[in-house]
């Protein structure tokens, strides 16, 4: 049987026909791409900026692709567990480790240009006098320290010999605050926002500095092979033509760990080893 059709219906899908030769893959079929990521993730207006680069990066050769904020305030262990069973986000950050790349599919781009592996310590106002001869792990081991209980430093720490006081995130403070502990190591990021929040209660050390192999990865399913591809490219060509360094530095907080690094005496750092496993 022969089937006729229209002249206009023939010029569509002639039209149709030659876009599909022209456009990007995946283009065509569907122009816009929804990638949903934690809102209440720390940072999360930082890397919102990071995610929107990768995907104009590459909007020429995968298409247009928008962000979709998911507006419930869960912990990063929920977050890890949603993505990996494929629920509610498709993106994430945090700290790169062994297990997290087995169930999860890491973008190997480190988010943070290497400054994560650097971590301050924060003393109440007033102690660093105490902390004035410090200069191995052996004699810092003689003080207690305080960390959050699901972070990557705590692990790090007990590897090295340092039993740290644990709780959770936002009680830390205080309890340094109310001597539960001697220090509190935050990342060189993530210091100067604590400090600004509570003025003349905490100080930080100018004369150590912790450092141990740190790297913070965008997450995405383990099947998400493309989204995986596409961030990493992306965030390659933006470190290339160099606006991703223009927007890590727009950060406050990240140019400023950044310059007092470069401020100090390179004997002041105690290298900590990485966990076996």
């Amino acid at each position: 049987m022969q089937i006729l059709t229209r002249p206009w219906a023939q010029q569509t899908f002639a039209t149709m026909l030659l876009l599909s030769l022209l456009l990007p893959y995946g283009a065509m079929a569907d122009s816009t791409q929804t990638i949903s990521y934690p809102k209440f993730s720390q940072r999360s207006e930082y890397f919102e900026k990071v995610l929107a680069l990768a995907l104009a990066k590459t909007e020429q050769e995968y298409g247009i692709a928008t962000l979709q904020p998911y507006e419930r305030e869960l912990s990063n262990e929920r977050l890890r567990r949603y993505l990996k069973d494929k629920r509610y986000i498709d993106v994430m950050w945090s700290t790169a480790t062994k297990q997290r790349n087995q169930t999860l599919r890491p973008v190997k781009f480190d988010l943070l240009k290497g400054l994560g592996q650097y971590r301050f310590l924060l003393v109440q106002a007033g102690d660093s006098k105490r902390f004035e001869e410090i200069n191995s792990l052996r004699q810092l081991r003689q003080f207690s320290a305080g960390s959050g209980t699901y972070w990557s430093d705590t692990k790090v720490m007990r590897y090295n010999g340092i039993e740290p006081v644990t709780s959770v995130n936002h009680s830390l403070l205080p309890m340094l605050a109310a001597g539960r502990f001697d220090y509190l190591s935050r990342g060189a990021h993530e210091v100067w926002s604590e400090l600004a929040s509570h003025p003349n209660q905490f100080e930080l050390l100018d004369n150590l500095v912790l450092k141990y192999s740190y790297r913070y990865f965008f997450y995405v399913n383990k099947n998400n092979v493309e989204l995986a591809e596409r961030l990493e490219k992306g965030l390659y060509l933006a470190l290339n033509d160099g606006s991703y360094n223009q927007l890590f530095f727009s950060d406050s907080d990240f140019k400023q760990g950044w310059d007092k690094l470069n401020e100090l005496a390179p004997a002041s750092v105690i290298t900590l080893n990485p966990p076996m496993d």
